[in-house]
């Protein structure tokens, strides 16, 4: 009879430290899932924006998104490069709100500030900015 405890004993550690390994890797991944959310949310908000600028107005240069670059660590900075940096303090202010809209639709709140954005999670502090 004792072996039969002993077993169960054993069975329970182990599940103990699956459930620990499990919960850290959960952990891990959803961290990366939110700050890839956000990421391509303002990347896609941003395309959206410049292509709306162009649509509307046929003597702007085509704007392009050419690359999102992202910080790690407590305080990520997010900064997205265009491919026209000659735009008007109205045109970069559209691609921010078209970005802001976009991270508003996946469940954030977007504080903007300007020439900035500024999210606040429970994981990280966020600030997005046009190069």
């Amino acid at each position: 009879m004792e072996e039969k405890g002993q077993l169960s004993a054993e069975y329970i550690l182990f599940l103990g430290f699956v459930l620990v390994i499990v919960l850290a890797i959960a952990w891990y991944v959803g961290d990366q899932s939110e700050q890839n959310s956000i990421a391509t949310a303002a990347r896609l908000g941003a395309e959206n924006a410049s292509t709306k600028i162009g649509i509307m107005n046929i003597s702007t240069t085509p704007i392009r998104v050419e690359k999102v670059n992202m910080t790690s660590g407590n305080n990520i900075n997010i900064t997205i490069i265009l491919s026209n940096s000659n735009l008007s303090a109205a045109q970069k202010q559209a691609i921010l709100i078209g970005a802001q809209q976009s991270i508003e639709e996946q469940g954030f709140t977007v504080n903007n500030a300007g020439n900035k954005l500024a999210i606040i999670t429970s994981k990280h502090n966020y600030t997005i900015s046009l190069a």
